[in-house]
């Protein structure tokens, strides 16, 4: 089984190029931005298809899918959002803790006891969250409401891996992971023709950078957990992006210039150890 984790791996490099790309779209709406996302990587994905034809999906599993689908465009609008408003050390840092969501999830659906272990992590996972928001903390503006959407995305984030965690027992990671795509593109123009956001126009620079968010964090990312899934548990998969907020934050100040400040540095310290205890714990049940 050592093999699934150079995948995940594989994937956690892919996901760390969203941030990034995502500050080289200033001018494209956050909904849009996810909406060209969902679009390319689903595209993509139909049209390996049609050279290689996928099984179906179990009628049993359609509307899982369509939630997992539902939840998943929810995670883009909030992350997108939080990217706009906060830095991206505080995106993702606070993006990672879907972990925390899926142990919550798992115990709520699956009846399962949470040890003193666990119940530790997670207090102190809230701990280095709270120091995360700094002054901002209690404020719904700016960075503050910033550093709220990015908390919010990653419960939906976990809520889509407990959902593929049990799909994907029975079907294929193509199948799944084109018809949740598609359907959360769906959602996503839905939500940007009621939030009126331009969906064209944009300069073939800034549909290059859409293309290429389908294309490395989407397709190989997010389409390398969804494959992994199936192997190990979702709260572990889930995990894998602790090293996102290392990657993204040494790329954002490389290429931006965009410095971190300390008590984020300090937060984002007592949250990996959190979830490192967590995953720890998780593993050796």
């Amino acid at each position: 089984m050592k093999w699934i984790y150079v995948i995940l791996f594989i994937g956690l490099l892919a996901i760390s190029s969203s941030p990034v790309i995502a500050r080289l779209l200033p001018l494209v709406p956050a909904v849009v931005i996810a909406f060209w996302r969902m679009i390319f990587a689903s595209a993509m994905l139909w049209g390996y298809s049609s050279i290689r034809p996928q099984e179906s999906i179990e009628p049993k599993n359609i509307r899982l899918i369509v939630a997992a689908g539902f939840l998943l465009a929810m995670h883009f609008i909030f992350w997108f959002s939080a990217l706009k408003l906060t830095s991206i050390a505080n995106t993702t840092i606070l993006g990672i803790v879907a972990p925390a969501f899926t142990l919550l999830f798992e115990r709520l659906w699956y009846k399962r006891k949470l040890s003193w272990i666990t119940i530790t992590a997670l207090l102190i996972i809230l701990v280095g969250g709270i120091i995360v928001q700094g002054n901002d903390l209690g404020s719904v503006n700016g960075t503050g409401l910033g550093n709220i959407m990015a908390i919010l995305s990653a419960v939906f984030l976990g809520s889509v891996f407990i959902i593929g965690a049990k799909v994907r027992k029975s079907t294929p990671v193509i199948t799944y992971t084109r018809t949740v795509y598609t359907i959360s593109a769906i959602v996503l123009l839905a939500s940007s023709l009621v939030l009126d956001n331009q969906l064209m126009g944009y300069s073939i620079n800034n549909y290059f950078w859409l293309f290429m968010l389908g294309l490395v964090p989407t397709l190989i990312g997010h389409t390398a957990f969804s494959y992994s899934v199936k192997f190990v548990s979702p709260t572990v998969i889930a995990a894998v992006p602790l090293g996102e907020p290392i990657i993204a934050s040494y790329l954002a100040w490389l290429l931006f210039a965009e410095r971190t400040p300390f008590y984020v540095l300090g937060g984002g310290l007592i949250v990996f150890i959190g979830m490192v205890i967590l995953i720890m714990n998780k593993q050796s049940e």
